[in-house]
């Protein structure tokens, strides 16, 4: 069950045969958080300075719903321009084993999936959890997002 505010949604959450976990944006919305890594990658910098990006530091970061008991995960490349400022969404960085739906069913596509995510994670304020540099591979909490 997916549990929003005071009310339970009844839905059965399962994997897909080519891999997705399909569910509404209202109820991707309605699950919790836990911050399962992030990790500094020096390749990404030079990736993203070689684009033209002013990148300082880069990384990785995955996020995975506790609420749950399929495993849905959220992970997205970052990258800070100068020391001690916040993160950004890297160009391209997003993945998941989310398909987003319509209430009736139908996949909204891999674009558009994407593009609800993106507008999902700029809503979070994922960068004050994270620190450059200073955010142990691994490191684990939890995050409610509603």
């Amino acid at each position: 069950m997916i549990q929003s505010g005071k009310r339970l949604v009844k839905q059965c959450l399962e994997y897909s045969e080519d891999g997705y976990i399909r569910l509404t944006f209202q109820q991707f919305c309605a699950l919790q958080f836990s911050h399962r890594l992030t990790m500094n990658d020096d390749d990404l910098r030079d990736e993203l300075l070689e684009q033209d990006v002013p990148a300082f530091g880069a990384g990785y970061c995955e996020w995975r719903d506790i609420s749950t008991p399929v495993q849905i995960s959220v992970g997205w490349a970052w990258f800070v321009t100068a020391d001690d400022t916040p993160q950004l969404l890297a160009p391209g960085g997003l993945s998941s084993n989310v398909m987003i739906t319509s209430a009736g069913g139908n996949d909204l596509g891999t674009g558009k999936t994407d593009e609800l995510l993106r507008a999902w994670l700029s809503s979070l304020r994922w960068q004050k959890e994270m620190h450059f540099c200073s955010s142990p591979q691994g490191e684990s909490d939890s995050r409610s997002v509603h």
